[in-house]
């Protein structure tokens, strides 16, 4: 048949093009096939390689690996993880409600029995934070409160939290595949609708204590203030005897002394018993008016006479001056 003029055959550049149409699909699924078969493990990280969700081989070194394409990447961040979950009411052994707060330090072990178990990290936390509530609600309530809060050695608190870590890491290793490195308090403290009052009570009867204390102290202050009252009259009585005694035996010894002298030389002691009557009743303000024969006179201007030179002359009284004060005041 005679074909007609305006029909044409299929130009061969179609062809051409679906060719490379498809070569670039296939360049492309080798890019991803290959992207796909590369795998980075960072330091601070583990990866399992899964296929369809079946755990085949666990990378734990960091550097580059390769895989198949149609397996997958898991990663684990092999760094000390915490859980810090909200404070919980739990009882002490006298009945004491208290508002709880902890955090735990914990990191991956066993990733394999991870995956089987909690397979995220979310889920690791919560079953922690269930195990930890369980724990420690069993340790604080046998335990009083008065030994939890004591200050110093005799807490009960650091025995208490070391118990609870050892059980709480030896439940997570066996049923999770998780190490617990730590489980410490945050808080301890009373609920806060009962906190004011409780801490109103701890106020009361901190100041009971205080005044019976403050009146043990004052009966002590008393009984020892007496007791020195009676120890100072004791002490000053024995020394106001000493003193009498002693200033009785000074003056017997004066006396003694003053008797030898006098018996030795009568008159030289005459006359220095007069040059002292002297001394005390004359000064730098008195002025004297003497006779020509007075004997006081006499005793400055000539000195002592022969006769008080004699061996124990008869005694005489010493002379009186005539004294008269001047008119500038003297006496």
């Amino acid at each position: 048949m005679h074909q007609p003029l305006h029909e044409h055959p299929h130009p061969p550049h179609r062809g051409s093009h679906r060719l490379a149409i498809l070569g670039g699909l296939a360049l492309l699924l080798a890019a991803v096939a290959a992207w796909r078969s590369v795998v980075i493990v960072d330091q601070a990280e583990m990866v399992y390689i899964t296929e369809f969700g079946r755990p085949v081989r666990l990378l734990t070194e960091p550097g580059l690996y390769s895989k198949w394409p149609h397996q997958s990447r898991r990663g684990f961040d092999r760094r000390l993880q915490f859980g810090a979950p909200p404070p919980r009411e739990m009882l002490t052994k006298d009945k004491k409600n208290l508002e709880v707060a902890w955090y735990v330090g914990w990191r991956i072990a066993d990733v394999e029995r991870f995956l089987t178990t909690v397979r995220t990290p979310a889920d690791a936390s919560a079953r922690l934070e269930d195990m930890v509530a369980s724990v420690l609600a069993a340790e604080l309530g046998g335990r009083d409160l008065a030994d939890l809060v004591r200050v110093g050695d005799g807490s009960a608190l650091g025995p208490l939290m070391a118990g609870v870590t050892t059980r709480v890491a030896e439940q997570a290793r066996r049923e999770y595949g998780l190490t617990v490195a730590d489980v410490r308090l945050r808080r301890l403290n009373y609920p806060g609708e009962v906190r004011e009052a409780v801490f109103e009570q701890i106020r009361s009867e901190r100041r009971r204590v205080a005044a019976a204390t403050r009146a043990e102290g004052e009966s002590q202050a008393r009984t020892i203030r007496s007791a020195a009252d009676r120890e100072r009259s004791r002490t000053v009585a024995e020394a106001e005897a000493d003193a009498a005694r002693l200033v009785g035996e000074g003056e017997a010894a004066a006396t003694r002394i003053a008797n030898e002298a006098h018996a030795a030389d009568p008159a030289f002691y005459q006359f220095l018993k007069t040059l002292d009557t002297y001394r005390a009743a004359l000064d730098n303000r008195t002025t004297l008016v003497l006779s020509a024969e007075s004997a006081f006179l006499r005793l400055l201007t000539q000195g002592l006479p022969e006769a008080a030179q004699t061996p124990k002359p008869k005694p005489t009284p010493p002379p009186s001056p005539s004294v008269s004060a001047s008119p500038e005041g003297g006496r």
